[in-house]
């Protein structure tokens, strides 16, 4: 069974369907004094997403001497019988125009997902390995295993702080550790601590432990509203740092998000739609 810890993912679902955070009204409530940090992962599991998603992404990527690099994206997600399907183009800078990420992520947990990046100056599409999906997406704070659901079996949980204030938001705070070798590889992650808000199953905010070059990656979710009654974090900010310095810093917002829109099918979501680009 997957998860959305990853963005995400991170853990979870980050902000777009990359990731997006994101709980239905409708979903089940959970007590707010449960304990059982594998029960909170499970309820937010268990949650309503959202389907056939699209929406608009700005993203602004600042270097440690506060210099920016600017991009907008377009992305699209599906969910079909056994998990979820993804693709993004990006619209701009211009050198960086149709290039694209397609992501198919499955619910059996022994399952690996698939993704496929696809730059224009190559003309073919490339499959993302296993042990290249912890590397950084595109030369920003995410990787491309934050964009994956992970299994909720592969990992083992543990309550930090029953309840805390994030944003006026009451908190659970969980930790989240990888069971064996092979998810600490894929991830890059040693462990991972989750703001999770009670009254919309949603991390507030994270901080993650990266194995390689003992760094330290901070993300915070804001801006979070219904849309279409359903939770939506619209601003994603995740911040790498190395000895308590800032290395990098990735801003995601997102525009003109939809769900249930009839024009996302099946048919987009395939390496022929991947590299015809926007």
């Amino acid at each position: 069974m997957k998860q959305s810890y990853g963005f995400t993912a991170l853990l979870f679902r980050c902000g777009l369907t990359v990731a997006l955070v994101t709980m239905s009204t409708e979903a089940r409530a959970l007590d707010p004094n449960t304990s059982d940090p594998r029960k909170i992962a499970q309820a937010m599991e268990d949650r309503d997403d959202g389907d056939k998603v699209l929406s608009k992404v700005s993203m602004t990527l600042i270097d440690s001497s506060g210099r920016k690099r600017e991009r907008v994206l377009y992305s699209k997600s599906l969910e079909f019988n056994g998990g979820r399907k993804m693709l993004m183009l990006f619209e701009s800078p211009p050198d960086m125009r149709n290039t694209g990420l397609l992501s198919i992520d499955y619910d059996e947990g022994a399952k690996d997902d698939d993704q496929w990046l696809y730059l224009p100056s190559l003309r073919k599409s490339t499959r993302i390995s296993t042990s290249d999906k912890s590397g950084a997406f595109l030369g920003t704070d995410i990787s491309y295993s934050d964009m994956t659901k992970k299994d909720i079996d592969a990992y083992d949980y543990k309550m930090i702080e029953q309840s805390m204030k994030v944003d006026n938001e009451d908190c659970w705070l969980i930790e989240a550790r990888p069971k064996t070798a092979k998810e600490q590889k894929e991830t890059g992650y040693l462990k991972s601590h989750y703001w999770i808000s009670k009254s919309k199953l949603m991390p507030i905010q994270a901080k993650i432990w990266v194995k390689e070059g003992r760094k330290l990656k901070y993300m915070k979710f804001d801006d979070i509203r219904k849309v279409d009654d359903i939770w939506t974090a619209h601003r994603l900010t995740v911040r790498t740092l190395k000895n308590g310095k800032v290395e990098s810093t990735t801003v995601m917002m997102y525009h003109s998000l939809k769900y249930n829109q009839a024009s996302v099918t099946d048919a987009e979501f395939t390496e022929r739609r991947l590299e015809k680009g926007l």
